[in-house]
């Protein structure tokens, strides 16, 4: 019988694809991040890309930021030494940074529950706790133009004027402790449904952002609520953030009630997804 059999060409090494030349062991350091740097850069890349995600998150605190601004006389002190036009832009940063926090990992982890989305990562070789870092982490990456872009607004039509340090020290302080919005997001895409998601995500914003001082001084406030506000995460970061400007020292209290509500709501998420993954649902 003759031999159909044909032999491969020599071809340079150079032509032979790069997965068949040096296969990445899965169980390798690299093998195991490049399936998590591509997931997140997905995801980030997904946010981006959703102008009515892009409208909500940065038109929301600009447009209350210069419908606020004329409250008060600008130049007017109303928190130590903090006049107006300032603690107003670092409130409307932590507001949009609830916002953005919220529905980046709430509203869309609901509705990728409810379509099985999360059931076809775990065939996936990335591990299952990636699922969640990924969504907290690309939360957080989003979050950060959002408070840059309040800032540019208030320098710009609000006539703020900071040294170049104190602009970098007051951007990272605000972004850092915009960690337990994003682990809230997550909790909330977990806990309610595709329908309630939004709703939800809603009123969130709006109780967090009252009862946390953003939109009246909680000195301001009734007393039975400034005791509320602080129970509230946002009044405990913009309290940080006006003490940084103010020259104050960034009390201890502020730190532990901020990591307290993260560790509470990390918790609160491992347990919900061990339940889900239990029945098959993540």
């Amino acid at each position: 019988m003759t031999n159909l059999s044909i032999a491969p060409p020599n071809l340079p090494d150079r032509q032979i694809g790069r997965s068949l030349e040096n296969p990445v062991p899965r169980d390798s350091w690299a093998g195991r991040v490049r399936p998590l740097l591509a997931f997140g850069r997905f995801e980030v890349g997904r946010l981006l890309r959703s102008w009515k995600f892009l409208a909500i998150t940065i038109g929301f605190p600009v447009i209350f930021y210069m419908l606020f601004l004329g409250d008060h006389t600008a130049g007017k002190v109303v928190d130590g030494t903090v006049p107006w036009r300032i603690y107003l832009m670092v409130s409307m940063c932590s507001f949009g940074a609830l916002v953005a926090a919220l529905n980046a990992a709430g509203t869309r982890l609901s509705m990728e529950r409810a379509s099985g989305w999360a059931r076809q990562l775990r065939i996936t070789p990335i591990p299952a706790w990636s699922y969640v870092g990924t969504k907290i982490v690309a939360s957080m990456l989003v979050v950060f133009p959002v408070i840059v872009l309040v800032e540019a607004v208030g320098a710009g039509f609000g006539d703020v004027r900071l040294a170049a340090t104190t602009w970098i020290e007051l951007t990272v302080l605000i972004w850092a402790t915009s960690l337990p919005f994003a682990v809230l997001g997550v909790f909330i895409g977990f806990l309610v449904t595709t329908e309630a998601a939004f709703p939800v995500v809603t009123g969130l914003m709006f109780v967090l952002g009252y009862f946390g001082g953003l939109f009246t001084p909680v000195d301001q406030m009734p007393g039975s609520l400034q005791f509320v506000a602080h129970l509230v995460p946002s009044y405990h970061q913009v309290s940080l953030a006006i003490a940084s400007l103010d020259g104050h020292t960034l009390a201890l209290t502020h730190w532990l009630v901020l990591a307290g509500c993260v560790a509470v709501l990390g918790l609160a998420i491992v347990w919900k997804h061990r339940v889900e993954e239990a029945r098959g649902l993540a």
